[in-house]
């Protein structure tokens, strides 16, 4: 349906590309004098000797602007309206032509009841004020879009664009219902701003089948393990975009879509994949207050085999951390499975305030990735040897530890959906790990660790889009000592600190506690209240609250509580994501003397990718 065509009550006009008008000759001429002649009552074209003491501005010799605020034009629009010097049948446009021209081009901005009058051979031009839209209203009823959610079109001008804005809010909505070949018009009312989306759902799919490329080197089949949906599934348009993402994600294609095809049976997707080569190097460059810098450079080879196993090599470097990884995914089974085997080898430095420690760990685990109830999860058990030395501060000179290690993380299909448009929003993602180890097994320390991380987002009155997201985050990790191991037989990594912008944002980094290396158990729960889509710039300001607390034994939390309320903003820049925190450190609670001098602002910036 033309744009146009869909502002009903109003005098009938037609929405043409104007690009598309541009004719020579005379039958161009006399189109023009027909047409003015029609138009002359059509219109209200009249007349006039009268002057309008309104502010004036000339768009050309023949018309003028009579509104005292800027509207700007095209330069096919005042072809238009104004002719073409020096093409002959374009040169002098009729007034009443003028006027047929720009009425399209007032409306197309949400001017839909202009004045024109005719004064010395000039058309003078008066827009009125916009028509706005007031409600939506979907015709049939669909209670299962909540269009009284969808704030955003109402209070902008009835346009085209808007018109077209909606009918794409509606056919994603239905895409995730199960309706992906519905037909949904606009009819919008110039008079009362009301929109009517007249939609026709069409048959609820089901997948059938997906159609699909082949892709260079890679066996059939073994991409379908990226997939958030099965066969036999409900259509679920949101399921599908996490799969191409989850495509592009592991490199192993350049691009790749799902389409559904309307004009063929209903169930039948095409997944389209641009291969590119297997082979990708990438660099990158951040800065934050803390790190001072970050660097990261990488290597991956995303189709090292038939069954598409993949080997990636990383460095990364910060002020605090440098870090040399390599990791190998190996799906070697010869048919299309969620079974791989897990290996990772890293060298890592860490130079922090109160030790320096260097260390080399190497993994190998049998590990299973898929979706279920929603959540895309990964579990892995295995063995992995790490050989630590502590060159500053309290710790073993050099620790060796054989240990059995387990993790599971997932994340639901909501929160990884909106994390791929930059936009988090709503979902949740947890990951748990456990560690354990046994002095005289190939290691000479002993010690258990247990460690949960934990995110969850919520869309607060569930508007489209979004404006207030409400966030928790929190963590908890202990470790136990075991058998002939004390405190000062345990490494670093195998202690806890609290400060800075992971977790207690109003300390300074790792600043807690203040004696020793760290502590036994630490447990963090933080919150913060975003506001989105309202401000210019895309900035979106908010306000934070963090609580700590750390123990000195395993599974054991001292009294005193560390918290720290804030508030930031977070910008999405041309040269990438700024983000800026200001929070204050407080102590409650027993012990709070000894933390007195670490009650102070804290100030937090970035710019780039966080690695």
């Amino acid at each position: 349906m033309e744009a146009a065509e869909r502002l009903s009550s109003r005098p009938i006009f037609g929405w043409t590309d104007p690009g598309k008008r541009m004719m020579n000759g005379t039958a161009v001429s006399l189109i023009f004098l027909v047409t003015g002649i029609l138009l002359g009552s059509t219109l209200g074209l009249s007349e006039t000797k009268e002057e309008d003491p309104a502010e004036q501005r000339e768009l050309c010799d023949n018309v003028v602007l009579e509104f005292d605020f800027d509207m700007t034009f095209t330069a096919t629009e005042r072809r238009l309206v104004c002719g073409s010097p020096g093409v002959q049948s374009w040169e002098n446009i009729p007034l009443r032509q003028a006027q047929f021209h720009m009425m399209n081009f007032l409306a197309a901005r949400g001017y839909h009841d202009p004045e024109f009058r005719v004064v010395d051979n000039k058309l003078y031009v008066k827009p009125g004020l916009p028509t706005l839209i007031k409600s939506l209203r979907l015709v049939p009823e669909i209670p299962e879009l909540e269009v009284q959610n969808f704030w955003l079109p109402r209070g902008r001008p009835l346009n085209p664009d808007e018109l077209n804005a909606i009918e794409q809010w509606a056919s994603a909505k239905l895409g995730r219902e199960g309706y992906p070949c519905a037909s949904v018009q606009t009819r919008g009312d110039p008079k009362t701003g009301e929109v009517e989306i007249l939609i026709d759902k069409g048959p609820l799919w089901t997948i059938k089948e997906i159609e699909s490329n082949p892709i260079p080197g890679v066996r059939g089949g073994m991409l379908d393990r990226y997939r958030a949906f099965d066969i036999g599934d409900r259509y679920n348009s949101m399921l599908l975009d996490i799969s191409a993402e989850r495509l592009k994600a592991s490199e192993v294609v350049v691009n790749a879509n799902y389409r559904p095809n309307c004009k063929g049976e209903p169930g039948v997707v095409e997944q389209r994949t641009l291969a590119g080569k297997p082979r990708l190097v990438s660099f990158g460059i951040g800065f934050d207050s803390e790190n001072l810098f970050l660097i990261r450079a990488g290597w991956r080879n995303s189709r090292w085999s038939e069954t598409a196993s993949m080997l990636d090599v990383s460095a990364t470097a910060s002020y605090h951390q440098q870090k040399f990884l390599t990791t190998f995914d190996w799906y070697y089974l010869p048919v299309p499975s969620h079974h791989y085997l897990k290996t990772y080898a890293r060298v890592q430095r860490e130079f922090e305030k109160r030790y320096e420690a260097r260390s080399i760990k190497a993994s190998m685990a049998p590990a299973f990735a898929g979706d279920i109830w929603g959540i895309r999860g990964d579990i892995y058990l295995g063995p992995s040897l790490l050989f630590e030395n502590t060159i500053r501060g309290e710790g073993p000179a050099n620790a060796r530890l054989l240990t059995v290690d387990v993790g599971i993380a997932g994340q639901s299909h909501p929160y990884e959906y909106f994390n791929y448009l930059a936009a988090p929003q709503s979902g949740y993602e947890f990951s748990l790990f456990a560690s354990t180890s046994d002095k005289g097994v190939a290691s000479n320390v002993s010690a258990t660790t247990y460690t949960l991380d934990f995110t969850r987002l919520w869309n607060l009155l569930s508007l489209e889009p979004e404006i207030w997201i409400f966030g928790i985050r929190g963590s908890f990790a202990t470790t136990r000592a075991g058998r002939d191991t004390n405190y000062n037989d345990l490494p670093p990594s195998f202690k806890y600190a609290l400060g800075g912008s992971e977790d207690l944002r109003g300390f300074g980094r790792k600043a807690l506690p203040t004696e020793g290396s760290g502590a036994l158990t630490k447990a963090y729960l933080g919150s913060e209240l975003r506001l989105n889509n309202s401000l210019p710039y895309h900035l979106q300001p908010f306000v934070f609250a963090d609580w700590g607390k750390l123990g000195q034994k395993a599974l054991d939390l001292d009294p005193t509580l560390f918290w720290s309320p804030g508030l930031g903003v977070r910008w999405g820049s041309p040269i990438g994501v700024l983000r800026f925190m200001l929070g204050h450190g407080f102590v409650s609670g027993e012990g709070q003397e000894q933390y007195k001098e670490l009650e102070a602002l804290q100030f937090y910036a970035s710019i780039g990718e966080q690695f």
